[in-house]
């Protein structure tokens, strides 16, 4: 009987296996959901600068285009509703970009410096008169912090605009 293993040490040694085995996937858990985030951000960050490349491309290339932009920075009082209607469509697109990354942003998962970036175009975007209509029509697809964080930046004209800083 010396060559056979009892059965407490067998249990022990399944026991000690198990353990190993959870470790191992709780690591792999780990790096997969490292991944995960990482390829959020990446997806994110490719979204926004598509968007960025599409307004840039346009502003350069269409100036009947170009001319309403600015409009809306400098003329919106004088817009009749089917410009109204056409900005704040264009200010969508924008807008659920900025907002799906504050979102991200309260789930942890884009960084410091991806914040900082969101906060300017947060601020600029909080000043155009288009993003107001846009946020009313999208604002109940969002989170109350999101909600909150939008409704408490400051709307005035006061500070730079998109023509100011394309200019």
């Amino acid at each position: 009987m010396e060559g056979k293993m009892p059965l407490q040490e067998i249990y022990l040694i399944t026991e000690i296996l198990v353990g190993i085995g959870f470790i191992i996937s709780i690591v792999f858990l780990a790096v997969q959901m490292r991944q995960n985030s990482f390829l959020l951000r990446n997806s994110m960050a490719v979204q926004a600068r598509q968007r960025t490349y599409w307004l840039n491309e346009t502003l350069c290339t269409n100036n009947d285009f170009r001319a309403f932009h600015r409009r809306i920075d400098t003329d919106w009082e004088n817009f009749n509703e089917d410009e109204k209607y056409r900005a704040s469509a264009l200010a969508v697109t924008g807008l659920r970009s900025v907002l799906d990354e504050l979102v991200a942003y309260y789930d942890g998962v884009i960084t410091e410096n991806e914040w900082l970036s969101l906060q300017w175009n947060l601020k600029l975007f909080a000043r155009r008169p288009n993003f107001a209509s846009a946020y009313e029509f999208v604002k109940d697809g969002y989170p109350k912090n999101v909600q909150e964080y939008w409704e408490s930046l400051d709307k005035s004209r006061d500070g730079p605009t998109v023509a100011d800083v394309m200019s």
